[in-house]
């Protein structure tokens, strides 16, 4: 059969189909040099199934190759037997048998087509895959970085967190290093207040028996007094009674005999008194609890110390300081404990101008303060004993200057200077001013204060001793 012309349009289909092929082809060597995910994938079932799928796509591609081959020698063959048709100006007609072949190429590339557009459809899923799997990639790769910013970050801090506990472990011996001088002082300090319980216990008894001893004294005072006053009576009415009939001589007599027995005592009395010492200056012994004279009154039980007499004491508010004017001016308490001397005693003490004051304190954080004063006096009854101070020296600030050249006031006798009863207000008696910046006779554990002046704070004292001395040079 003779062969048929080549349509010239079927021709230009082919070499299209032939570019198309080339084309893809191309693109399908290109994902094939993608790189595939590393052998140490956290998904190595799906490394697998890739490769094979690779693998299968391979082999697709080299029989393609080999089609595509077969099929560009047979469009060679059509274009040059087009153009030798060309050339000769004679048409010569395809037979049968290459018909046939024609349409079964045909056919072949509509296959190769579609088994290209499945492959592309592959390809492009196998592409997805593979950038998902980079996108995986890049971030497991972002967090080893973390990890490995992390690792560096710890590094460089543990070297410092190593010092840091180093000196940790240095302080916590330290401390137990220091700790153990503490605990044996703190035994010490138990068996000094057992030696001071019982130096206590002994100071009182002496002190019992002092006061007992005077108790008896004033007794026997009180008895021949009122023994002198009936034998006075009854030398009155013997006396009368001798006017009115010249009678009883002897028993006259024995009145005024009587009478001159109570005045030699009264003498021997008055001559105890007299050689007491007048305050704890004139005291030779240890420090303890002595009996004083200061005035012309009755002997006094006062705490002495290398000379300084105690004036007042205050450390655990078991004494009640809300008095009045007359317990404040005769003094309460035991020198024993809480206690305070008396304003009428202050005043003897201090009445030649030549005494000096010290007080001592320990604030509720177990911190001391002392304000000391070269001069301290206090007027007579007459004058609301008045307080007078001066040449302070201390770490606790003059805070008495607040209070210097006022009257004692307290809760049934008001003479500060304030609108307010400051007395009344804080609980005890004092030189108040406006009302105060110093008050150690107030309530215990709220009107116990001090002011700094240096800090500008308020000193919350827990603790409270108050002390006068002659000076060395009046």
């Amino acid at each position: 059969m003779s062969l048929k012309p080549i349509d010239t349009f079927t021709l230009f289909q082919l070499k299209s189909m032939q570019l198309e092929w080339a084309h893809d082809m191309k693109a399908l060597q290109e994902k094939e040099t993608l790189p595939l995910p590393a052998e140490n994938s956290s998904h190595p079932r799906h490394q697998r199934v890739l490769r094979q799928h690779v693998v299968h796509l391979e082999k697709t591609t080299r029989s393609l190759h080999k089609e595509n081959a077969l099929l560009q020698d047979r469009v060679k063959q059509l274009e040059e037997q087009q153009q030798s048709n060309h050339e000769s100006n004679h048409i010569n007609e395809i037979n049968e048998l290459d018909l046939q072949q024609v349409l079964a190429l045909e056919m072949q590339l509509n296959n190769l087509s579609e088994q290209q557009l499945i492959h592309t459809g592959h390809i492009a899923e196998l592409s997805k895959q593979i950038d998902n799997f980079d996108k995986v990639h890049l971030s497991m790769l972002e967090l080893l970085e973390n990890v490995e910013s992390l690792e560096n970050k710890v590094d460089k801090a543990l070297p410092e967190l190593r010092k840091e506990i180093s000196k940790v472990e240095s302080q916590t011996g330290q401390m137990v290093a220091d700790i153990a001088p503490l605990k044996e002082d703190h035994n010490n300090i138990k068996e000094s207040m057992k030696a001071i319980g019982f130096s206590v216990s002994k100071l009182q008894d002496k002190d019992s028996e002092d006061a007992a001893e005077l108790q008896k004294l004033r007794q026997h005072l009180d008895n021949l007094e009122k023994g002198a006053a009936v034998q006075n009576s009854h030398l009155h009415n013997h006396i009368l009674k001798e006017e009115s009939v010249l009678t009883d001589v002897n028993a006259t007599r024995s009145t005024i005999h009587l009478v001159e027995e109570l005045q030699s005592f009264e003498s021997e009395y008055k001559s105890i008194v007299n050689k007491l010492p007048r305050d704890c200056g004139s005291v030779d012994g240890p420090k303890g609890i002595y009996l004083i004279s200061p005035g012309d009154g009755e002997p006094i039980l006062a705490r002495c110390d290398s000379g300084w007499t105690t004036i007042q004491k205050r450390y655990d508010g078991s004494i009640n300081f809300n008095r009045n004017w007359n317990e404040y001016s005769n003094g309460f308490g035991s020198a024993t404990g809480e206690h305070w001397l008396g304003n009428r005693n202050l005043h003897h003490l201090t009445k030649d101008n030549c005494t000096q004051l010290s007080i001592n304190m320990k604030d509720i954080y177990g911190k001391y303060w002392e304000a000391s004063y070269d001069h301290f006096h206090i007027a007579d009854y007459t004058q609301g004993f008045k307080l007078t101070v001066s040449h302070y020296h201390g770490n606790a600030s003059d805070a008495m200057d607040y209070q210097n050249r006022m009257e004692f006031s307290t809760v049934d006798n008001d003479r500060d200077i304030s609108n307010t009863h400051c007395a009344s207000n804080y609980e005890g008696g004092w030189w108040f001013s406006h009302c105060q910046h110093a008050n150690l006779n107030g309530r215990y554990n709220l009107g116990l204060t001090w002011f700094d002046g240096t800090r500008n704070e308020w000193i919350a004292v827990a603790q409270s001793e108050m002390r006068v001395k002659r000076r060395d040079v009046c």
